[in-house]
């Protein structure tokens, strides 16, 4: 039972990774088009955020399950992975949810600007800002660097 387990909790993981690898190629094509209109489009082939949410749930039960199978509940790096998952989540939902708000809303206005012909100058800034926004880099480093700490706490266990 253990083994499968363990099993279920890492492809559930390679899963989530896969959603959120799709919204994270959508966040860095965003800011290499020029074009509101397009750049809209790569948001519309990503996994909605619910289904990832869901996944999180399942990676979690199939993560803690076999711990509390075994004395791991008892030691460090089961709490510290769970607590550096809550970290990245945060930061996740901070700056990558934050992000899309940014994106559709300045997006949305420079294509209002440009068919009324009101305000264009001021709507493409907020449009090339929100393109260069960090954003997209900062969750991106912080979900690698995090699923590295994870990975090395889950397999070294070294607490």
């Amino acid at each position: 039972m253990y083994n499968w387990l363990v099993f279920l909790h890492v492809f559930f993981a390679f899963l989530f990774m896969l959603a959120h690898g799709a919204h994270a190629a959508a966040m860095l094509k965003f800011r290499g088009e020029p074009d509101p209109e397009i750049s809209l489009t790569f948001f519309s082939n990503v996994p909605d955020i619910k289904y990832v949410r869901y996944l999180t749930v399942v990676m979690g039960i199939f993560g803690f399950a076999p711990a509390f199978m075994t004395l791991w509940w008892r030691q460090w790096w089961i709490w510290l992975s769970a607590l550096v998952f809550l970290i990245v989540s945060w930061v996740m939902y901070k700056y990558g949810a934050g992000y899309y708000g940014i994106i559709f809303g300045a997006a949305n206005r420079l294509i209002e600007a440009r068919k009324t012909n009101t305000g264009l100058p001021a709507a493409q800034k907020e449009f090339d800002d929100a393109r260069n926004a960090p954003h997209a880099m900062i969750v991106s480093v912080v979900g690698i660097v995090g699923l590295a700490i994870i990975l090395w706490l889950m397999r070294f266990k070294p607490f």
